[in-house]
């Protein structure tokens, strides 16, 4: 093993006592640092990534993909040759490399036979460690992987000086508030602003205090906002006004402490992002008095926005990809369905791009690629989106195309003909003319039942038939609508006179917790047709919620759980029944009402009835949303977030619902553990789930290895075959008894 250059001995003093100020050395685990970890693992295809930290005789891993140790001998580290340059060290092949080819790491566990390791500069320069990656196979690096290595190096950088920020801020606060006589010393040195904020029932606001920090939190001195708060609203980003007015009015109602991330406007810093938080307390005229503090959380959301860029924009044309697409797909059918509104998606294929792309090389190939993408994406509405989902294959979706299904295919096909227009103009790329074009198949939605799979493959399907058909043509997907919407009206009809015959009733599937014992269970309506036989709830359910039917159902399986509750209880069980509830039932303008009389006719008590609700539900009229759960929780209810991970919120809910459990989609836990995304998904979820204090049930539970997995990750509850089918609640509760 070779010996590494000697660092000048006052450098290297300095460089560690520039670790040390960081205070992360043998920290736990955190979230962060573990994303980026992942991240870097998963971009760039490697099976160990590594968060790397030189101490004076070792190198400890904050972070770790793929490598079980937390830290070993400096002498043997890598990374301490690499934190002697400022650029991105790559090793191709260890066994080659006389620095490392007898390093006890090469010859021994983990065998590493490539590397490539960025350096994490603090602002002065300083080398604390590196991110840094490892194969056991030899490799090549090329420079957009070097950038991008460097770039989440950065990533991880920015997480230690926020968290040596934020750890200054807390023992800051901790400080104020055991020497309160302190303060104005104090405010000189907090990152942001502490201030009091005051809000008069007759609306009036101001600040009667605030640290020299206001002016770079806000750019207005204490004298102009002491009496009158206006010109810090008039900093306020114009979008997000009306949020920051929401929280503050829940705050004040509910005396709960303030917490908000919102944007401002700056004369001179431009756009930033602040996070406030402040605790509430009402004063003898009426008025609400906040006690808190405001940080500038900038840099975290520019980290955020790139991350998220990396994991949902296409890397090449930095058009959406699958994973975005999938998302806006799903927000597009639950709207249009709501709305009646009739969408289009078209599969596009580049005709003759392997021909270019072998003939030319990659980079004419990825060059032409990026005109593509230009040229869809300067054609169509803002509303409308453009993804990429690999190699030539592009997707158009549009809507708001009227709600006539002729009308609609008409508007996509006018639209479509421009694109294959735009597609077959001549392509100039380094001075060399490339003829293409685009074979495009067309679907309508929604038209049905169908989901984002069915979509994509009616439209690809549509795709084919034009590229048989002659290429560079436009075809549509033949459903046979005209009997789809007869049946649809039938099934309608029949729902309603079962409805009345009594043909509806309940299932529950069990819920057991990690020893296998039955904690409860989730109600599932149930119908048995005498003609049809056994309608799939995945017919009648989406009709049911396209009509007044979905309400009639609901209040009906309400009432037999809280008669089922009722019968649970007077047996002395504690045993939860969980409610499916749609999103109309619950903005039903007496939906709290109607659940206060279910319960009382029944004679049960509320805490034993936890209510199920999508992600959905959250996307619109927020502030309802929360006011209607904050009433039914008031009532000993809980709420659950059905087919978590699915839908088109953001985490950021998860902090400001009263939620009791979140409920793990069957999708994710289906291919768990074999496959690592699925894996990895499911794990955050638990963690995000465990720091916030949510119960976690898992959906779809089939086989053992699935059942293990979850109860190795602290899973708290399970559903699915694998535990019990659904049965008859009557049945059900007789065996309870």
């Amino acid at each position: 093993m070779s010996v590494v250059q000697p660092v000048p001995e006052d450098d290297e003093a300095q460089r560690l006592r520039a670790l040390q100020s960081y205070a992360v050395l043998d920290t736990g685990a955190e979230q962060a640092y573990d994303d980026l970890t992942a991240l870097a693992a998963q971009v760039l295809g490697v099976p160990i990534a590594l968060v790397s930290l030189i101490d004076s005789d070792r190198q400890w891993f904050k972070s770790r993909v793929g490598l079980d140790v937390c830290e070993t001998p400096r002498s043997q580290a890598f990374c301490d040759h690499a934190i002697r340059g400022h650029g991105v060290m790559v090793v191709p092949d260890a066994t080659l490399d006389p620095r490392f080819a007898d390093n006890p790491l090469v010859t021994g566990d983990p065998r590493i036979r490539f590397y490539a390791g960025a350096p994490l500069l603090n602002p002065d320069g300083e080398a604390l460690g590196t991110l840094c990656i490892i194969d056991r196979q030899p490799r090549e690096f090329g420079e957009h992987q070097r950038a991008t290595l460097a770039m989440l190096s950065r990533q991880v950088m920015a997480q230690l000086e926020l968290r040596k920020r934020h750890a200054a801020l807390s023992v800051a606060l901790d400080s104020l508030q055991r020497h309160t006589q302190l303060l104005d010393n104090l405010s000189r040195h907090v990152p942001g602003v502490i201030y009091q904020y005051r809000l008069f029932p007759d609306g009036r606001s101001c600040f009667p205090y605030a640290s020299q920090g206001l002016w770079d939190i806000y750019e207005v001195r204490l004298d102009e906002v002491a009496t009158d708060a206006g010109l810090v609203y008039q900093r306020l980003h114009p979008q997000d006004r009306e949020g920051v007015a929401l929280s503050i009015q829940a705050s004040a109602l509910t005396l709960q402490p303030w917490r908000h991330e919102y944007r401002v406007v700056l004369p001179q810093q431009g756009e930033r992002w602040r996070q406030g938080n402040a605790q509430p307390e009402r004063l003898a005229d009426g008025s609400v008095l906040w006690h808190g503090f405001i940080t500038d959380i900038t840099e975290r959301k520019r980290i955020e926005d790139v991350t998220h860029r990396l994991a949902y924009f296409d890397a090449l044309t930095g058009l959406p990809n699958r994973r975005l697409l999938i998302d806006r797909l799903e927000h597009a059918l639950g709207s249009q369905q709501r709305s009646g509104q009739k969408g289009a998606l078209f599969f596009i294929d580049l005709d003759n791009f392997k021909h270019i792309n072998d003939a030319r090389g990659h980079s004419v190939g990825d060059a032409l690629l990026q005109q593509v993408a230009l040229r869809l994406g300067g054609l169509l509405r803002h509303d409308d989106t453009v993804a990429r989902l690999g190699g030539d294959e592009f997707v158009v979706q549009i809507g708001n195309l009227g709600t006539d299904t002729e009308g609609a295919a008409r508007q996509a096909l006018a639209v479509a003909e421009k694109v294959r227009e735009v597609l077959e103009s001549r392509y100039d790329i380094d001075g060399f003319s490339y003829n293409s074009s685009g074979s495009i198949g067309i679907t309508l939605f929604p038209r049905g039942h169908e989901g984002v799979d069915d979509l994509l493959r009616e439209a690809d399907t549509a795709m084919y038939r034009a590229k048989a058909g002659g290429r560079n043509r436009i075809e549509f997907f033949e459903a046979g609508m005209q009997t789809e919407v007869e049946e649809r009206l039938a099934i309608e009809h029949d729902m309603q006179d079962g409805i009345e015959r009594g043909q509806f009733d309940l299932h529950i599937q069990p819920q057991v917790d990690a020893s296998g014992a039955v904690v409860g269970g989730e109600l599932l309506m149930r119908w048995t047709h005498p003609v049809r036989g056994a309608v799939p709830p995945n017919q009648f359910i989406p009709l049911a919620e396209e009509s007044a039917l979905i309400l009639r159902l609901g209040d009906l399986v309400l009432q037999r759980a809280c008669e089922a509750l009722a019968q649970l209880q007077r047996q002395g069980l504690r045993l939860d029944l969980s409610v499916n509830v749609s999103p109309r039932q619950f903005r039903r303008a007496d939906f709290v009402d109607r659940v206060r009389e279910a319960l009382t006719r029944a004679g049960a008590r509320a805490e034993g009835l936890i209510l199920e609700v999508t992600e959905g539900l959250l996307i619109d009229n927020w502030a309802d949303t929360v006011s209607r759960m904050d009433e039914l929780v008031a009532l000993g209810l809980r709420f659950s977030i059905d087919d978590f991970g699915t839908g088109y919120s953001s985490l950021a809910y998860l902090k400001k619902l009263p939620l009791y459990e979140l409920k793990i989609d069957r999708t994710f836990v289906r291919d768990t553990p074999d496959d690592p995304n699925d894996t990895a998904i499911v794990e955050a979820i638990l963690s995000v789930s465990k720091h916030l204090g949510l119960r976690v049930v898992a959906e779809g539970v089939e086989t053992a290895e699935q059942a293990d997995f979850l109860r190795s990750r602290g899973c708290d509850c399970l559903q699915g075959y694998f535990y019990g089918r659904p049965e008859p609640l009557a049945a059900w509760l007789a065996r309870q008894g």
